[in-house]
């Protein structure tokens, strides 16, 4: 598919060459010399330095063959202004669009914007992906903080999730104190208890260890 960008800054260019590396064809229309340039330098002459608002420029980007135009300037009104245009001028059959102000997406959206990505929305999908999605949660210091209490939530896809205890290979000196499953019932913690998704584990863990205990009960299938 032919696909104009417009914008070729910190979205417009990674998008740029994912999009490329999955076989799309792909055009970038920036106000910045310099954004245009670096993106001529490592994808090619796949740019142009051009006005979103500007209906030469987007006739200049090929935008009348477009199966569809992404807008990733970090000005809201630029993004409109383009999607607006290539719908109305050029007849393209999908515009996308980033709202940089959370705020700005339902009027995106009331406007005929078909698909609207919110830049927040972008940051925070990032964010979660980055941060743990079962956290060590250390509950105190033992033993001139030798060693400490912690609980750890087994995510539904570990890779321990249907062994038992006895199969397991936890870190030396490990004592696993409680278990606790997601609906709140206490298992004894013996050698024949068959962990589950999302049990929470209350463990006493050498401190040098504990992180290694962490990565053994969370580690994915």
């Amino acid at each position: 598919m032919y696909l104009v960008i417009v914008g070729g800054g910190k979205v417009g260019h990674p998008l740029a060459s994912s999009l490329i590396n999955e076989g799309h064809e792909v055009f970038v229309l920036d106000h910045d010399p310099a954004r245009v340039a670096a993106l001529q330098r490592q994808l090619g002459m796949i740019a142009t330095v051009g006005d979103a608002s500007s209906l030469r420029a987007l006739e200049d980007a090929g935008i009348s063959r477009a199966g569809a135009i992404i807008a990733a300037t970090d000005s809201d009104e630029d993004n409109l202004a383009a999607c607006q245009l290539a719908r109305s001028n050029f007849d393209v059959p999908r515009t996308i669009a980033i709202a940089n102000n959370p705020e700005n997406a339902q009027l995106f959206e009331r406007v005929g914007v078909d698909l609207v990505v919110s830049a927040t929305d972008l940051v925070i999908a990032n964010l979660t992906t980055a941060l743990p999605v079962h956290p060590l949660i250390r509950l105190m210091p033992v033993a001139d903080r030798a060693q400490e209490l912690v609980a750890v939530k087994l995510p539904a896809a570990g890779a321990v999730i249907g062994r038992t205890l006895s199969e397991i290979t936890l870190p030396y000196g490990t004592n696993i104190v409680l278990i606790v499953s997601a609906d709140g019932r206490t298992k004894n913690p013996d050698a024949d208890a068959v962990l589950e998704g999302e049990d929470e584990i209350v463990a006493l863990s050498p401190a040098s260890t504990t992180a290694e205990l962490w990565e053994v009960l969370t580690e994915l299938r």
